[in-house]
């Protein structure tokens, strides 16, 4: 079959390899029809990619397909459902594990990360780590449901409730879809960005408070939405050291910072103990498959909006170098292998 491989910057090529084949009776093969590009897969295809740096790797972990051969002991799934794959595999032995926290697992392995992913004609995994998704769901659109669980992970990490107010740096397709998914919590979200394309899937997707930091100073505009009182919640989406260092001044008391785009920062533990407020990690997902799945028409229409490109798979490349030059006006990106109507 054949597959795409990147083997350090500027060094990409599609290669045949062999057609993997079902590892146990929990196995279940999918023929892959459709993969995202995330910002991930562009820091792997440029070389500054940690957990890939120096390695030849088939990238790819936001990825759907059809199911054509499961193991004996398969359950839940059979030969023809539509599928999308959760990336994170764990030991379910390590503390965080035994804490309910497998995506932070001491021997985690991410899919297209630190092991070969889904831009490859088929790909074999555990039972576990398939989702069936329903038939209206377009083979685009599947791209985008793990992106989807990183949102969700924010916000559970981030305990958004009704009526909480929460600032967004950055409305790329991360800060998009947290967006979204915490209004549907019942958030107020403000969202800061400096792209006109972004701003603009910002105010179309119906994000109540959207500010432009090109013009508008975004610390007042917080303030004057909040009457004084600061955001409950930050989350940095855009990983910039001085974002995530003012957050603390965008904060109401009790308030929570979630520096999503991870980046060193300096925090000013005063400010922090006199507002009590807390840090919060947010790391992929956990357990953010089914429930996104079963709200996923809530999803739709913004993820129809930040689909800008679709290519075909034997032109992976030519999508990767586009995705490259960071184009503004560019959305998210999806490759399809069978060229068919959703």
């Amino acid at each position: 079959m054949k597959a795409f491989v990147i083997e350090g910057k500027d060094n990409s090529y599609f290669t045949v390899i062999d057609e993997p084949q079902l590892e146990d009776e929990y196995s279940v093969k999918v023929q892959v029809e459709s993969v995202g590009i995330c910002g991930t897969d562009i820091h792997i295809f440029e070389g500054n990619h940690g957990a890939s740096k120096g390695q030849k790797r088939i990238p790819g972990h936001e990825f759907a397909g059809v199911v054509t051969e499961v193991g004996s002991a398969v359950k839940r799934l059979k030969v023809g459902d539509r599928v999308v794959h959760e990336p994170i595999g764990y030991c379910g032995k390590c503390y965080a594990c035994r804490h309910g926290q497998g995506n932070v697992c001491q021997h985690l392995k991410v899919t297209g990360c630190n092991m070969s992913g889904g831009m490859e004609e088929f790909f074999v995994a555990p039972e576990k780590q398939w989702h069936r998704i329903p038939d209206w769901v377009t083979w685009n659109e599947a791209a985008l449901i793990e992106p989807c669980t990183i949102g969700a992970q924010v916000c559970a990490r981030a305990g958004v409730l009704p009526g909480d107010t929460m600032l967004i740096h950055g409305a790329g397709p991360i800060g998009i879809l947290l967006a979204c998914t915490a209004m549907q919590l019942g958030a107020t979200v403000m969202i800061s960005e400096v792209s006109e394309g972004r701003l603009e899937l910002a105010r179309a997707i119906g994000v109540p408070y959207v500010i432009d930091a090109k013009t508008q100073d975004t610390k007042a505009e917080v303030m004057r939405i909040t009457e004084g009182e600061g955001a409950n919640i930050v989350c940095d989406c855009a990983g910039i050291r001085a974002i995530a260092e003012d957050a603390i001044n965008e904060l109401s008391v009790a308030g929570r910072f979630v520096p999503v785009a991870a980046t060193p920062f300096t925090f000013d533990a005063y400010e922090g103990m006199h507002k009590q407020v807390n840090i919060i990690s947010s790391r992929l997902q956990m357990n953010q498959f089914v429930p996104v799945i079963a709200r996923f028409k809530l999803y739709k229409d913004t993820i129809d909006q930040m689909i800008t490109d679709v290519f075909d798979f034997a032109d992976t490349k030519k999508a990767f170098e586009y995705a490259c030059s960071r184009n503004p006006k560019t959305g998210k990106i999806v490759l399809r292998f069978n060229k068919v109507t959703d």
